[in-house]
């Protein structure tokens, strides 16, 4: 009998001892104890690792080997590296390795990218043993991933899609181990013992504690600094150390496959059974599956059944993840699960009868061909076992063997055979006994491993409005030309009545209520709005080329920056009824509203050199640090590169040569799908997005990736809220008619259920409250124009139809319509609303043909 094999055995025999008396006080369960050797990579020396595996292997020790698969430079190793060539040949002559991906910043990552960075470090390490499988006919099993230890880590849901049961968290230093297990199965371990070859003293236990159960690390940078003749006497003694504790009962060393089999963590795998409608001519075959069929649905045992997708390349399912209440997985006519061609995986591209719906594509490769996971394009993706033709039962037993998550297909052929038909019953009843296995319908699998939150939920959600939203303007009938003109109309009195003739600037906000005022400070943002409202007017024919040269030529003195602290800038604000009179202060979100309106008016205007000798004025690079915008505050730097402001007011100053950053720039060297996740991530740190200035970079520097992506998901989450309730959402930033005055109101990307969050210049707290949102919630004028130049949809002419039936004023367009109420700001307009309004309209009129 071989040596594990024996104490295997002798371990199993503790459970024949008395559980209480004289004699089971004689006995004590051996501490479990997990080998592992981290920080592999292609910069270890190799024959430094050789030493020491082989001095574990040698001895029938177990051993684990944490490798990063990917190099400094992110590429995945091949098979042909040393280290992999090194790898194989010992996965070619034992039994006794195990290869662990390693992922250092797993425990940091969402749900999203953990699935993805789990799926990529599993298929590059299968390539790396590529070989040793192919010579084994069999892929080495790995279902545990390591990362870096770290405070604070995310949770580890996200693991489970790619078939990872455990995590091991590496730590920097010895510390006891403590455990963590999952909903859907997934086990983190934390701690261990941070073992050194260099000192080492003969004990293998850690200093002060002695745990039931261990993780023993080595670190093949540390030992790698060792003499290597030294090295090799340092792991023999420290393996003979280990095979002594095991062989005197104190010790059980396993492998890290054996993790999840301890009674504690309640190990279960998957197995998703799918049974293949025959054809409808095939009266045996018939016959048998309805058979079957019943069988299954007496027995409990949850499965799917259908046509042939997914048994076939090229072939899947859509899995609806968005159901609601009243939605049953099967029947209430709307199935849960349904079939596709997938045409491109990598380009998602799919062909499907039935509108998809928000939801995840189901793909399968052949037995042990590809990976589990969620792929590139975001799809799910699984192996495929197919059970066909005679030998049923040991062709099922074949596909669900081992501790791996399996999705079979029974072939009608399959279980048209009566005997072997009821013999694959009896072994499925015996597998529905087993504790270790549970059955779920694929249709369920795939959403529990799926990932989810409310940023994976609003990314599918997006993707299944986008097949009706519209990317180009549609023809505009004579009516609706002339109502656009007639807001236009409206809109232009705000400038008409309140353009000072001094200076030729507007104030911000006129309160024509009694007793209200004029607010005659204007922000560099207010200015911006101002001067693309003057163009607005001028394309759309309310004033002539001469009174918009007039108009400008007034404003542009005004603006022309304060000397401060040696800087040169444009103010924070400045006085409408005063020349060139403001503050010294500096705002960098404002500062990219305005060259955004400067450069329009370059394009469209003949002040181009005076405008290019205006900006070259101002010392912009010095408020660029580290590629970040910043402000001027009293004197102090402060970043606005957390604001949605910040990408708008980058490719601004990109159009007057001032290289900066943008927080939304994440598609880079990333797929289409996994891009819109990290934006969505970038977009919900930051907070709640509005229609601006998302649809201001439409109107003025043409729409970015980025930014057409956010503004999908703001118009596809306001009509869903339409669809569900009723209510018109138009969320914008805009002045109201009472306390805080002004709202920044937006779509919380990362709430649990759809939230129109609001937020104030000055952030109170009492102004975040439900009750206060559920008051104050309003229809952004503005906005609604802005949608309708931007997305032509029913939903849009809706928002404007509305803000045109309430907002009109003597002064302009009203700043907001109460949603609850329906009552309008009538006594309150603003700079902005008109002028965006303006710009909105000149826009739409200019490509409606």
């Amino acid at each position: 009998m071989r040596r594990r094999s024996f104490l295997k055995s002798a371990a199993a025999s503790l459970a024949l001892l008395p559980g209480k008396g004289a004699a089971s006080s004689l006995w004590k369960l051996p501490a479990q104890a997990y080998p592992v050797v981290t920080d592999i990579g292609e910069d270890v020396s190799i024959p430094h690792l050789i030493a020491v595996i082989d001095a574990f292997l040698d001895r029938n020790i177990p051993l684990a080997c944490v490798v990063n698969p990917f190099d400094k430079q992110g590429r995945a190793y091949t098979a042909k590296s040393k280290l992999a060539q090194v790898l194989n040949g010992y996965m070619l002559g034992s039994n006794g390795l195990d290869v662990v991906p390693y992922v250092p910043e797993l425990a940091s990552l969402s749900e999203h990218f953990q699935a993805r960075a789990a799926h990529e470090a599993l298929s590059a390490m299968k390539i790396m043993m590529r070989p040793a499988a192919s010579a084994r006919n069999s892929a080495p099993l790995m279902q545990t991933i390591a990362c870096a230890d770290q405070d604070a880590p995310a949770a580890p849901r996200g693991v489970r899609s790619a078939g990872i049961l455990n995590l091991l968290s590496v730590p920097a230093q010895s510390a006891p181990v403590r455990s963590e297990t999952w909903e859907n199965g997934v086990v983190r371990l934390f701690g261990g013992t941070v073992q050194s070859l260099r000192d080492f003293n003969g004990d293998v236990e850690a200093p002060g504690y002695f745990p039931s159960q261990n993780l023993l690390y080595l670190s093949a940078r540390d030992f790698s600094q060792i003499a290597l003749h030294e090295l090799e006497t340092a792991a023999e003694r420290f393996a003979s150390a280990l095979s002594h504790k095991e062989l005197d009962g104190d010790l059980s060393l396993l492998p890290v496959t054996d993790i999840q089999l301890r009674d504690s963590y309640g190990f279960k795998r998957v197995v998703c059974l799918h049974v293949l409608q025959p054809q409808e001519n095939d009266r045996d075959q018939l016959s048998a599956y309805s058979a079957f069929t019943k069988f299954l649905q007496s027995s409990g045992i949850p499965h799917s059944t259908g046509g042939g997708s997914g048994a076939r390349s090229g072939s899947g399912f859509w899995v609806r993840t968005e159901l609601s209440h009243g939605d049953a997985v099967a029947g209430a006519g709307r199935p849960g699960m349904f079939p596709i061609v997938i045409e491109d995986r990598s380009a998602v591209k799919i062909r499907t009868v039935r509108p998809l719906g928000p939801g995840i594509g189901v793909a399968f490769s052949a037995e042990d061909a590809g990976t589990q996971g969620v792929g590139r394009a975001g799809f799910l993706q699984f192996q495929r076992h197919v059970v066909s033709g005679s030998g049923v039962v040991e062709a099922f037993q074949s596909a669900t063997a081992g501790t791996a998550d399996a999705v079979v297909f029974i072939k009608p052929e399959a279980i048209a055979f009566p005997p072997e038909r009821r013999a694959l019953e009896g072994f499925l009843k015996d597998m529905l006994t087993d504790e270790g296995t549970k059955f779920l319908r694929l249709e369920e699998f795939a959403r529990t491993v799926a990932p989810s939150g409310p940023l994976p939920s609003r990314y599918r959600k997006t993707a299944a409005t986008a097949p009706e939203l519209i990317k180009t303007r549609q023809r505009l009938g004579d009516a609706g030309r002339e109502e656009l003109l007639e807001d236009a109309r409206v809109a232009w009195r705000y400038f008409e009545k309140f353009t000072d003739p001094k200076t030729g600037l507007c104030p911000a906000t006129v309160d024509s209520a009694p007793g209200g005022r004029h607010h005659e400070a204007v922000t560099m943002w207010d200015v911006g709005s101002h001067i693309n409202g003057l163009l607005g007017a001028m394309q759309i024919g309310l004033i002539s080329q001469d009174e918009f040269t007039a108009a400008i030529r007034k404003i542009l003195p005004n603006i022309a920056g304060r000397t401060s602290q040696g800087r040169h800038l444009p103010q924070g604000w400045i006085r409408t009824d005063r020349r060139k009179w403001g503050n010294k202060n500096f705002d960098g979100s404002d500062a990219g509203r305005l060259l955004a309106a400067l450069d329009n008016l370059r394009r469209h205007s003949n002040f181009g050199d005076q405008l290019e000798e205006l900006v070259a004025s101002w010392d912009l690079q010095k408020v660029v640090i580290n590629g970040e915008i910043h402000s001027v505050t009293n004197g102090e730097l402060k970043t606005s590169y957390v604001s949605h402001s910040a990408h708008y007011s980058a490719l601004a100053f990109r159009r007057w040569g001032v290289s900066v950053k943008s927080p939304y720039e994440v598609f880079a060297n990333r797929s289409a799908a996994d891009g819109q996740m990290a934006l969505l991530e970038a977009a919900a740190r930051i907070g709640p997005i509005g229609a601006e200035p998302l649809l201001l970079e439409a109107m003025e520097l043409g729409m970015s990736q980025e930014s057409a992506y956010l503004a999908d998901v703001l118009f596809g989450a306001q009509l869903e809220d339409f669809r569900e309730t009723g209510r018109l959402i138009c969320v914008s930033e805009g002045p109201i008619d009472k306390a805080p005055w002004f709202l920044y109101q937006g779509l919380q990307l990362d709430a649990q259920e759809r939230t129109w969050a609001f937020d104030t210049v000055g952030r109170e707290p009492e102004y975040r409250t439900p009750e206060f949102r559920k008051e104050n919630l309003v229809v952004s004028s503005k906005a609604a124009f802005l949608w309708s130049a931007y997305q032509p949809h029913d939903y849009s002419k809706k928002l404007v139809r509305f803000a045109r039936s309430l907002a009109k004023t003597k002064n302009g367009f009203a700043s907001s319509i109460y949603l609850k109420t329906g009552r309008p700001t009538e006594a309150y307009s603003d700079l902005n609303t008109n002028g965006v309004i303006l710009q909105a309209i000149a826009h739409r009129l200019a490509g409606s043909g």
